[in-house]
């Protein structure tokens, strides 16, 4: 993370909201007495080896990314404090010169990391995730990288992407925006003050003009700090997926950063300075280790380490007369902070940030394979070199160019070219894809397995399940569109519910006047098979109509993340239920993803499987006959990619079948308490005796781990077909 230097004055962080008259030439003597902060710059290392080590190893620290949030508690302070310090002297802030400084600063090792990582990525990474890769490079490069993140959450076909090598630049891009508009806030304060002032009778000395700025100021950061802080409060209790990415649930954590750079220190006794710290140090902690992934975040789960964050750096504060009291000498946190070692990586820490998650992403990406220990150890000394070099040889080199420092124009303008030839670099992966194809000729591949008399599940016997029909390797679909392969009957926006959207949509297809209705009802798992059966119902002149919600099955019981208030499932599907029984249809199908999990209320039984069997039961009890389709098995990498990687032998990409179908008992023991249901179980048209494959009759199964693509559900029609017409009630 790029925070300004940890070098402050001692006017910067204490004259706040203090009374009493200070002299002009008392005012200039504090400006100019300047303290290095080793305590800032050990609580950089700090963050930055949280991050690293969370990221390398989650479970070793499942609370790491916490770094993040010290990051920014730390930017919010030194930026605020070198702000004020401006407008105090100035009676305003240059914002080209601000902004320009920033550039400096952060543009030179940032572009450079994106440019190397674009480099490597359009080598050695799938084909099939090289649109994406560009989208996040571009994204990181202007700095909006957190917004982009944040509609891919809300986005369900794109929520389980895996993290790319551009990902962490999301909390870069906050810290960037939140450069843009905190200045601005500082010249609104000046120009309030200012307006103020000049329309007394009076003159006005310095004294009071700053102490009235400061003032404005902490009125004005705290409105920010409060909403923002509301907002972060809200949208994560209600369960918004792209909380924890957006600026507006972040920016009241370097707005306290900022509050706390108003904040008067004056003589401190040593012994409060060292209760202080180590309760900060304490809560630090304790988020570092207690908080985990499944965590609400930011939100309140957050507080804690803003305010310990904020604890240690007040604690480290000079004292209005520019002493320090403590913590003491010998105070083991102070002398841990003036390690030689710990102010070398607080020193690299922007550097190593940036380098880091590349290194993993990368190695991870050639290696292929869960990491070991010295592949955990290799990544640590890539990545540390990668920091220390990105720090000797670019950022400070660059940061005191006298070149560039001597002019804004200069480092604004160099800093617009550069982020332009970084994003024209970004066409390599089209270009890389474009090879791919070319060189496999998927699309000719494609359009001939199109063609083959029997393709996808109707290629399937009794005693194999084929790979290939042909003699060469031929897919469809072409493995680039492969991804977008599915749910095109129905789209997202108008036929089905996301998170915690109140309202279940219905959308039909068929014979609206049909004798025959049928009724599609469940999460993704169940939308995956709306396009075959949108193209039965028509041939067959039925009547279809869905009900489907991302993430949540048709059941009474509360999935895990529900309880969590990530999601809103049993109050639709209530409703849902309620519909089907006014209006009911001949049949209901439905299924499930079977790796989701359900809230233990303790009672007996698999958690989840007697709510199942008490909407299959009401359903038959109304006369309304139910088909319930056996999850499809769950593979262990996003098919596509692989496929892409393999396209000669899919094989490679399969899954040994013990370990490809979850949920087995769950689903087990709903069927036997709803012994009236009708079931589909295609478990074998997937997987021979010992594996589930990703390639099957010479298509593409898969949309990434665990969707179907509609090329292969369509090829299932005939089974399907089948299925429908034994459970639909005789006539």
């Amino acid at each position: 993370m790029a925070e300004p230097s940890s070098t402050t004055t001692v006017e910067s962080s204490q004259n706040l909201l203090s009374d009493g008259p200070t002299s002009r030439a008392a005012l200039r003597a504090r400006r100019d007495k300047r303290v290095f902060r080793t305590d800032i710059q050990a609580l950089r290392a700090v963050a930055v080896l949280l991050v690293v080590v969370y990221h390398l190893r989650p479970n070793r620290i499942p609370g790491g990314f916490i770094g993040v949030d010290v990051f920014f508690v730390i930017s919010g302070f030194l930026i605020t404090s070198h702000l004020v310090r401006e407008a105090s002297r100035s009676g305003t802030v240059k914002l080209g010169a601000f902004w320009a400084a920033r550039a400096r600063r952060i543009l030179p090792a940032s572009l450079v990391a994106i440019a190397v990582t674009i480099a490597l990525t359009a080598w050695v990474a799938p084909v099939t995730l090289l649109a994406d890769l560009q989208r996040q490079a571009l994204a990181s490069i202007f700095y909006v990288q957190n917004w982009v993140l944040a509609a891919d959450a809300v986005d369900y076909s794109a929520a389980d992407n895996e993290a790319t090598a551009f990902q962490h630049f999301w909390s870069l891009s906050v810290e960037e925006q939140f450069y843009v508009f905190w200045p601005l806030i500082v010249l609104l304060a000046v120009w309030l003050v200012t307006r103020r002032l000049t329309s007394t009778a009076h003159a006005v000395d310095p004294a009071t003009r700053e102490r009235n700025l400061r003032w404005m100021l902490a009125a004005l950061f705290g409105a920010v700090v409060l909403a923002s802080l509301a907002f972060s409060v809200s949208a994560v209790a209600d369960g918004q997926a792209n909380a924890y990415f957006v600026t507006t649930t972040r920016v009241w954590e370097l707005g306290a950063g900022g509050l706390l750079a108003l904040v008067s220190v004056r003589r401190l006794a040593s012994v409060w300075r060292a209760v202080i710290a180590y309760l900060g140090i304490g809560l630090v902690g304790y988020s570092a280790f207690v908080l985990t992934n499944e965590t609400p975040f930011p939100g309140l789960a957050a507080i804690p380490v803003i305010l310990g964050t904020c604890a240690i750096i007040f604690a480290g504060s000079p004292s209005t007369d520019g002493s320090i009291d403590g913590p003491g000498r010998f105070d083991p946190w102070t002398w841990v902070s003036r390690l030689s070692v710990v102010q070398w990586i607080g020193d690299r820490s922007y550097s190593l940030y940036l380098w880091h998650f590349p290194v993993i992403v990368l190695w991870m990406m050639v290696a292929d394979r869960k990491p070991d220990y010295l592949d955990i150890i290799a990544m640590s000394v890539i990545s540390v070199v990668a920091g220390h070099l990105s720090y000797r040889f670019i950022e400070q080199p660059t940061r005191q160019a006298a070149f560039f420092r001597s002019s804004t124009r200069r480092s604004l303008s160099a800093a617009g070219i550069a982020m332009i030839l970084v994003a024209l670099m970004t066409f390599a992966y089209p270009w890389s894809t474009a090879q791919a194809a070319a060189a496999g000729d998927w699309d000719a591949l494609a359009t001939e397995s199109r063609s083959l008399p029997a393709v996808g599940a109707q290629a399937v016997s009794d005693d194999t399940v084929p790979t290939f029909t042909t003699s060469e390797a031929a897919v469809t679909p072409n493995p680039l569109q492969a991804d977008e392969d599915r749910n095109i009957a129905f789209t997202a926006d108008e036929c089905v519910a996301e998170g915690r959207d109140v309202d279940t949509p219905t959308c039909t297809a068929g014979d609206t006047s049909a004798a025959t209705t049928i009724a599609l009802v469940g999460d993704s798992h169940a939308r995956m098979y709306s396009t075959a059966l949108a193209d039965m119902a028509e041939k067959q002149g039925w009547l279809l109509t869905t009900h489907l919600r991302n993430a949540c099955p048709f059941s009474p019981v509360p999935r895990d993340s529900e309880v969590q208030k990530e999601l809103s499932c049993t109050e639709p599907n209530a409703e849902v239920l309620d519909e089907l029984l006014a209006d009911p249809p001949d049949l209901v199908i439905t299924t499930w993803s079977f790796a989701v999990t359900f809230f233990d209320d303790d009672a007996p039984g698999v958690p989840g499987a007697d709510g199942f069997a008490t909407y299959w039961n009401t359903l038959e009890n109304a006369g309304i006959e139910v088909l319930v389709l056996r999850d499809v098995p769950r593979m262990d990498e996003n098919i596509p990619d692989c496929v892409a990687e393999h396209y000669d032998d899919p094989d490679v990409c399969a899954r040994d079948r013990d370990d490809a179908l979850p949920g087995a008992a769950l689903f087990a023991e709903a069927v036997a308490a709803a012994p009236d249901v009708a079931v589909a179980d295609f478990t074998d048209v997937f997987c021979d005796d010992e594996i589930c494959k990703p390639v099957i009759g010479n298509v593409i199964a898969y949309s990434d781990d665990h969707h179907l693509t509609d090329s292969f559900a369509v090829s299932m029609i005939p089974l399907l077909t089948d299925a429908v017409e034994d459970a639909l009630p005789s006539t």
